[in-house]
């Protein structure tokens, strides 16, 4: 189900390629095709810049307390940590979208032998753009309490 979900997304790609093909054809936007969007640029590509530029709106607001706010912060921050570690990944399992809001929760292994990080990032888009955003990270133990696992 998880591989259907990202060729879906991956295909998305191909279609919404801009922002005017996010919207329909009343000239709303959708906030998934948005998300199916940058998606796939951004966690799958890391094409920070291209996401960023492209799905971002410049005064980008951003609520982690360790990032700048701004999309020229975020690219300056991010593209470089994606350059300087090529074995970064994220993986996503998860999309929900609710209105203007959209959960991608996602598998993070900055170090490919280390243990994962579980991050849920919530968007918020307006206008075609992301806006907004909020993250919570949570580090994956080695051993659980239970069997059910994080993703």
């Amino acid at each position: 189900m998880r591989k259907l979900l990202l060729s879906a997304l991956a295909a998305a790609v191909a279609v919404s390629a801009s922002p005017a093909a996010a919207q329909s054809s009343d000239g709303e936007c959708s906030t998934r095709a948005v998300m199916e969007a940058f998606i796939p640029l951004y966690f799958e590509q890391r094409n920070v810049k291209e996401a960023f530029e492209t799905w971002v709106h410049p005064d980008y607001i951003n609520h982690n307390p360790m990032a700048q706010t701004g999309r020229d912060a975020a690219i300056n921050f991010l593209q470089p940590f994606f350059e300087a570690n090529p074995e970064a990944r994220y993986i996503v399992h998860r999309v929900l979208v609710d209105g203007d809001l959209a959960a991608v929760h996602n598998e993070a292994r900055f170090d490919p032998n280390g243990q994962p990080s579980a991050v849920v990032d919530i968007f918020r888009v307006e206008n075609c753009k992301i806006v907004e955003h909020w993250d919570v990270i949570q580090a994956v133990p080695e051993r659980a309490m239970n069997d059910n696992g994080m993703f």
